[in-house]
């Protein structure tokens, strides 16, 4: 599904749309790993935290500046994950996740 960023389109799966939206929604918050695991796409079977590490590392790539080292998806190690803050939400505008 694509959606507009910055000056690009990202491409994202079902459920990596489903992981951001999550994170940008509370964006400057922990989100838990348990939360996160919720809002993947209810068909998704494959609802773990290995399989979240690496949907967030396959969003990391299309989102960040440098996925090595992010900026914009940070991890709380034994937490979970924040959006780096509301400034940068507003890179994804609500009407986007409709």
């Amino acid at each position: 599904m694509p959606l507009p960023w910055q000056d690009k389109t990202l491409n994202l799966t079902p459920t990596e749309r489903c992981l951001l939206n999550c994170l940008v929604r509370n964006a400057g918050r922990i989100v838990s790993h348990s939360e996160l695991l919720d809002s993947m796409s209810s068909g998704n079977p494959n609802k773990s935290i290995h399989n979240l590490r690496a949907y967030i590392s396959r969003l990391r790539k299309k989102i960040e500046v440098d996925p090595a080292l992010p900026s914009v998806i940070i991890i709380h190690h034994r937490q979970g994950y924040s959006f780096a803050g509301k400034e940068e939400a507003r890179w994804f505008p609500e009407e986007e996740w409709l």
